[in-house]
């Protein structure tokens, strides 16, 4: 038995003009997710921004949702920073908090990192953290770090925290290795970091998901997760299946933070959604924008398929 399961969102994260973080509309969001039946909330992400914000920030935006009634057990925050010091620190405040679990990314500055080096940092940040029972479930996106959590470095960290290495997220999108990765560590909790891959990794035993995509298209993840054992039982299955690899491919024809923020933008007549921070460029005009146009219409093809089903 996974010691952590579901399907998450990985979250987005609205701004104010200044470039702050919009705890309102951040809010908002989180219970709009969360109504859609996901398990919970991966916030400062990837898709997050989250290297985008101080540690203070993201802090005190956790305790406002706290204050605001998200459950503490909904919430995986990304914690990992350029910093061993920093990574440490933030991991300590909300592991305090006794959040559902923290993301981690592993040090993401250097390349051609070995092996060893990739452990000890793991290993810091637990012995420093000090915490006993806090999760940690590892970050594997290569394509943006330069570093492959592979076979010796999880074998290494799961003998040595047990209690604390509990899963992985795999957005490689190497679906090989996920699925290696899922059948040699039984009980290490594999999440799919692709919304076309989750089906394939929960049938052969993964752990569920945390998406980009879940922010505008969660319920229909949810749904394919939580009924694929009775693909047989439903006809049209496989539609939803296609219809999420169409939503996360379209979504991908763009740089998919801010083409997220600018759909939102339309579907909930809101200009506050329309603003990512820099490097990142908002979409102008997200109306008349080819992505989002097509985004719209897959997710009005899902309501529907929903709603049917």
């Amino acid at each position: 038995m996974h010691k952590i399961h579901g399907t998450y969102c990985a979250a987005l994260t609205p701004l104010k003009e200044d470039y702050s973080i919009n705890k309102e509309l951040f809010l908002e969001h989180c219970n709009y997710l969360l109504s859609q039946n996901l398990d919970g909330l991966a916030i400062f992400g990837t898709t997050g921004e989250a290297n985008s914000f101080s540690i203070d920030e993201k802090i005190e935006l956790i305790e406002y949702l706290l204050e605001n009634n998200i459950k503490v057990e909904k919430i995986i925050p990304g914690t990992g920073l350029c910093s061993i010091k920093d990574t440490v620190k933030f991991t300590k405040s909300v592991a305090k908090l006794k959040v559902r679990a923290v993301l981690v990314l592993p040090p993401f500055y250097y390349k051609n990192i070995q092996n060893d080096g990739v452990v000890e940092y793991y290993q810091r940040v637990i012995e420093e953290v000090g915490e006993n029972n806090f999760h940690c479930i590892l970050y594997n996106i290569p394509q943006i770090t330069g570093v492959t959590i592979n076979f010796d470095v999880i074998e290494k960290l799961i003998a040595k925290f047990p209690h604390n290495i509990v899963g992985m997220k795999d957005s490689s999108g190497d679906i090989d290795s996920m699925l290696k990765t899922i059948k040699y560590f039984n009980e290490f909790s594999v999440f799919s970091g692709s919304d076309s891959l989750a089906l394939k990794a929960c049938k052969r035993g993964g752990a569920g998901a945390i998406t980009a995509a879940s922010n505008i298209s969660g319920k229909l993840l949810v749904y394919i997760i939580n009924n694929y054992k009775k693909e047989s039982q439903i006809p049209n299955f496989q539609e939803f299946q296609y219809l999420q690899e169409q939503i996360r491919t379209t979504l991908l024809s763009h740089e998919p933070i801010s083409a997220l923020k600018a759909f939102l933008s339309i579907k909930n007549n809101n200009s506050k959604w329309n603003r990512v921070n820099t490097p990142l460029i908002s979409i102008q005009n997200p109306s008349n924008h080819k992505t989002i146009i097509s985004l719209i219409e897959l997710i009005k093809k899902m309501e529907s398929l929903l709603t049917s089903a």
